[in-house]
C-alpha cells in the first residue's frame, strides 16, 4: 500500500492517510525505536482503559521508518474549532476538561511512570546547569506521586472533533502519575507555545488572547469537579517546563520557559 495524503505533522512524526478507514503515523528518524514500542503498549493499555482514543491497529515499517497503524478519525481539531467559532471558547473549555477528568479517573499502573519520564528529559537538556538539573529533579522527588493516567501532551491539537465523537490523539508520552503534573503540562502549552512573528500583530494579539482565556475557564471548569491547588499547580510546572527543553519547539519558546523556569528557581530556592 502507499501513503495517502498527509494529514499531520508534529515535533517526533507525520501521519498520513492508509488506504480508506485507516492512518499510518511515520516517526522522524532520530525517534528510538524504544521510543515507538513505548506508544504502540501505551495505546494498547489506553485502548483495554475505553479512554476515547483511535484503536491501534498494529506496526510496521516503511523504507527503514517505524511506523504505527491507527483507526482513522474524522473530525477536526478542537484547536481548528476554536479559531472558527471563538465565541464557543467557554464550551469548548468545558469539554477539553470533561476529557482530561475522565482521563485522570483511570489507574495507570502499568504505564511508564511520570517521574522518571520527567527526570529522563530534565537530565538529557543542555540548556541547564548541572547544579539546576540536580535541583530540579531532587525537588521533582519531593512532589507528591499519584498512580493515575497522565496524556503527557493534553492540548487542543491531540483532540480530534465529529458531530458525535471526540477522540484525543498522540499519546506517546502517557504515564502513570499525578494528574496535577499532567495539568501543568497542558498549562505552560496553552500559555507559552510559540506563535510565529511573520503573523499579523492583531491576529497574534487575538490568538494569545483567545489561548488565555481558554487556559483560564480550563482550569475553572476542571477545579468545580476537582480540587485543584494552585501552588501545587505552580510547582509542578518547574520540572515539566524544565523537561520540555529538549523537545523540538521554537527556540523563542524555549528561552520563554527557560527563563520561566529560572524564576520559580529563584522563588522557591533562593532562600
Amino acid at each position: 500500500m502507499t501513503l495517502g495524503k498527509l494529514i499531520g505533522r508534529g515535533n517526533t512524526a507525520e501521519v498520513y492517510e492508509w488506504g480508506e478507514n485507516e492512518v499510518i503515523k511515520l516517526f522522524d528518524q532520530r525517534i528510538p525505536e524504544s521510543l515507538v514500542d513505548e506508544e504502540y503498549q501505551s495505546n494498547l493499555l489506553i485502548q483495554g482503559l475505553k479512554l476515547p482514543s483511535p484503536l491501534v491497529k498494529g506496526k510496521t515499517e516503511i523504507d527503514g521508518t517505524k511506523a504505527i497503524i491507527y483507526e482513522k478519525v474524522n473530525g477536526n481539531s478542537l484547536t481548528k474549532q476554536l479559531t472558527r467559532n471563538p465565541f464557543a471558547i467557554r464550551d469548548k473549555a468545558k469539554l477539553f476538561s470533561q476529557l482530561h477528568q475522565q482521563i485522570h479517573e483511570k489507574d495507570g499502573a502499568s504505564l511508564p511512570k511520570q517521574t522518571a519520564h520527567l527526570t529522563r528529559n530534565i537530565q538529557y537538556t543542555d540548556l541547564l546547569t548541572t547544579e539546576e538539573k540536580h535541583t530540579i529533579c531532587d525537588f521533582l522527588q519531593e512532589l507528591p506521586e499519584g498512580n493515575q493516567v497522565c496524556h503527557g501532551d493534553f492540548h487542543p491539537d491531540n483532540l480530534l472533533v465529529s458531530e458525535n465523537q471526540v477522540k484525543v490523539i498522540d499519546w506517546m508520552t502517557a504515564t502513570c502519575g499525578n494528574p496535577i503534573g499532567d495539568i501543568a503540562r497542558t498549562y505552560i502549552i496553552l500559555k507559552h507555545a510559540y506563535l510565529p512573528k511573520n503573523m499579523p500583530a492583531f491576529v497574534r494579539a487575538s490568538l494569545k488572547r483567545v489561548r488565555n482565556r481558554f487556559c483560564t475557564y480550563y482550569l475553572e471548569e476542571y477545579g468545580k469537579q476537582q480540587s485543584l491547588n494552585m501552588e501545587e499547580l505552580e510547582k509542578w510546572t518547574i520540572p515539566v517546563m524544565a523537561a520540555r527543553l529538549i523537545e523540538g519547539v521554537h527556540p523563542d519558546e524555549k528561552a520563554v520557559l527557560l527563563e520561566e523556569t529560572r524564576n520559580l528557581l529563584k522563588k522557591y530556592f533562593s532562600h
